[in-house]
């Protein structure tokens, strides 16, 4: 019996295996072009991914273009690749897939698939700082005037760690109103990339391993304790300097000995359940206005 388990077991993992394979070999996917061009500009200082056409930069291409054709809604959207990369230093190119596929389908947390859809175009321009890719092959650039303001998901946490800021950071979170900045401008790469876009390698590891055990949750916490170690500085900066401030954090605010003791006190659990009903229910209501609005017409 145990050897027809292990026999099971064997050929369940093969077949995993040669899906992957054969998503990459044998289907082809919309937004190719686009993996090519941003395999470079995933973890460029990381050596295993340095080599252009090595070894990293082929495995992230396998992964991502695997996950593009099994999952079309989604696709690729640019912000995925540090996703895949963070997992590939750890697991094989296999195993990094399924994961990917838990992650953005909510086997182990809730889905991170609304992280990453694309759905339309807004005159917005300041949705979200950093450029992303449509799975549609489209290049979008969020810094110009046409942004994209899909990924659902970026919007609900985006509106619940505004609020949490003007809760819990009452001072600062004014100043950002006098100064007109949202989370918008700073924080949507948190989201997208669980913090390893652009902070320290050695934290964003620290921020997974808890954000694997425990989900979402840290991003928020890690998020307030670093508004919290910065607070009084930031205070005091007009919008140009705030900007460039909360986009370039200082070293010592990155310290994961001293920034994750901090998240860890903050609680938020509870209020992020009542800000996501709240969001819910505003946008269910903007919904039916809509359609209230498209019925007279």
């Amino acid at each position: 019996m145990m050897i027809q388990i292990d026999s099971l077991h064997i050929l369940i993992v093969l077949m995993k295996n040669v899906l992957v394979q054969q998503l990459v070999i044998y289907e082809t996917s919309a937004s190719e072009l686009d993996i090519i061009r941003d395999i470079s500009r995933t973890f460029p200082s990381h050596v295993f991914f340095q080599q252009r056409h090595g070894p990293g930069q082929r495995s992230l291409y396998n992964v991502l273009k695997a996950y593009s054709v099994y999952d079309r809604d989604v696709g690729y959207v640019q912000g995925m690749g540090f996703l895949a990369g963070l997992l590939l230093l750890y697991m094989s190119e296999e195993d990094a897939f399924w994961l990917m596929v838990a992650l953005l389908k909510g086997a182990v947390h809730a889905p991170m698939e609304g992280l990453y859809l694309v759905n339309f175009l807004s005159s917005d321009k300041n949705f979200c700082p950093m450029p992303l890719l449509g799975n549609n092959g489209a290049s979008y650039d969020l810094s110009s005037p046409g942004a994209v303001v899909g990924l659902p998901l970026v919007q609900q946490y985006l509106f619940q760690f505004e609020n949490l800021v003007r809760e819990q950071l009452p001072r600062l979170g004014e100043h950002f109103t006098q100064e007109v900045i949202s989370p918008s401008m700073y924080a949507s790469q948190w989201f997208i990339t669980v913090f390893s876009y652009s902070f320290p390698f050695h934290l964003a590891l620290r921020i997974w391993d808890v954000f694997l055990y425990e989900g979402v949750k840290i991003v928020f916490q890690v998020g307030l304790a670093l508004l919290k170690y910065c607070h009084d500085d930031l205070t005091k900066l007009p919008f140009e300097k705030l900007i460039h401030a909360l986009r370039n954090f200082p070293e010592d605010a990155m310290n994961p000995d001293t920034l994750l003791p901090m998240a860890y006190s903050i609680k938020v659990s509870k209020r992020l359940e009542e800000l996501k009903l709240e969001y819910e229910k505003q946008n269910g209501k903007q919904a039916q206005s809509g359609e209230s609005s498209g019925k007279q017409k």
